[in-house]
């Protein structure tokens, strides 16, 4: 071969058609360690004028509004933090600008990402996915403002500078908002998930006002007997609706490669879409005892999320496809330290409730994430994985 002879490389049509790309299309080639990386190119100049535009016009807007706000409130000088202030004013606005630029740059620019056939399910999906990156933005923005106070707690400042340092936070907030919009991925909505569970849960044992609330259970802080009952069965809720979410763009993907699409992964979808509308319903029926029909139901519910799951442990042999030996006992595994937990628990009596609560709901999300991600890597390995020949 001699130093100025082209090496040609084939790409299936059905991948050029997914990219939107056409014969003649540059790429861009380039080589990461021991990879080579080739994808689409991208106008430069456009894409940072977009970029700006995202940044900018929400900025602006916001202050505009916080001036505005200032001026009618007769403002002369604005705190740092407490009411009608720049941290305030940046939070509701933050999470405003915020909710808006996630929900236009979804539809505009992450359309494509939204594989979802169904028009209601995509609609859910939009919501649901909008919905978690503002909770996501209000508790970061909170967080980073709770900070700042505390390294310069007693700051004033004027109005007009006020509102330029609130345009330029909020600004920030709806680039990165536009970005995750962008980015929607399988990566991306399963770590929305785990945030949104595991910091509501951590949330509502922080703000808890019984300190001894574990030695009663793990159910306590989702009954009417807690103080902020509402703020874990939210948790619960939201977190099942992300989980929908989840199946529903993982089987999506997948229901595009013939061979998946199949009755047997239908019914595994089924089980799964089963297992979360269980897991929201734990959190719907507050744990009451009280008022008897809605302590049961949420028994019930709870009960059968665990079938649930047990179910898609004993019927993944036979429901999903190219199942490997290794991945079926780690199934197993899972299913039989829920059972001896069970035992540790019931017969035993080893495990305190709250033990028990704790150890079986770990035990069976880390399950149903490892078998998302399990799914995913199917879906990667048949469908995103091709072989590119040198001509």
């Amino acid at each position: 071969m001699t130093a100025n002879q082209q090496i040609h490389i084939s790409i299936p049509k059905e991948t050029l058609n997914r990219l939107s790309l056409t014969y003649g299309d540059e790429l861009l080639a380039r080589v990461d360690r021991d990879k080579i990386i080739i994808e689409p190119k991208k106008d430069r100049a456009s894409s940072q004028t977009q970029s700006l535009r995202w940044f900018m016009v929400p900025g602006l807007l916001a202050g505009i509004v916080a001036l505005i706000n200032f001026m009618v409130q007769k403002t002369s000088h604005v705190h740092l933090s407490g009411a009608n202030s720049i941290s305030q004013i940046t939070i509701y606005l933050a999470v405003f600008f915020g909710f808006m630029t996630f929900l236009i740059a979804l539809f505009l620019l992450g359309q494509n990402q939204l594989v979802a056939t169904n028009f209601w399910i995509k609609i859910r999906s939009v919501i649901t996915l909008t919905t978690a990156f503002t909770i996501l933005n209000f508790a970061i923005t909170s967080f980073f403002f709770y900070f700042v106070d505390l390294a310069f707690h007693g700051v004033i400042l004027d109005p007009y500078t006020s509102s330029a340092l609130i345009a330029g936070f909020v600004g920030i907030a709806s680039y990165l908002m536009m970005n995750a919009a962008q980015s929607i991925s399988f990566s991306t909505i399963t770590t929305v998930m785990i945030a949104t569970l595991v910091g509501g849960i951590f949330l509502s044992m922080i703000t808890n006002s019984q300190e001894d609330w574990w030695q009663i259970n793990f159910s306590y802080l989702g009954s009417n007997l807690s103080n902020n009952w509402w703020q874990f069965n939210f948790t619960l809720i939201f977190s099942a609706l992300v989980m929908l979410t989840l199946i529903d763009y993982i089987f999506s993907l997948l229901f595009q490669i013939k061979k998946f699409a199949t009755r047997k992964m239908q019914i595994l979808r089924a089980l799964l879409v089963g297992t979360s509308i269980m897991f929201g319903l734990v959190g719907v029926f507050q744990n009451n005892r009280s008022i008897d029909w809605l302590h049961q139901l949420h028994w019930w519910s709870a009960n059968l999320l665990v079938v649930f799951i047990l179910a898609v442990i004993i019927s993944l042999k036979w429901l999903l496809p190219n199942v490997t030996r290794e991945f079926l006992l780690t199934a197993y595994g899972f299913a039989g330290l829920m059972v001896l937990s069970e035992i540790l628990f019931q017969t035993v009596h080893y495990l305190s409730l709250t033990a028990f609560e704790i150890i079986s709901f770990s035990l069976a999300f880390g399950w149903l994430v490892l078998l998302m991600q399990n799914l995913n890597n199917l879906y990667i390995e048949n469908y995103e994985v091709f072989t590119i020949e040198l001509k």
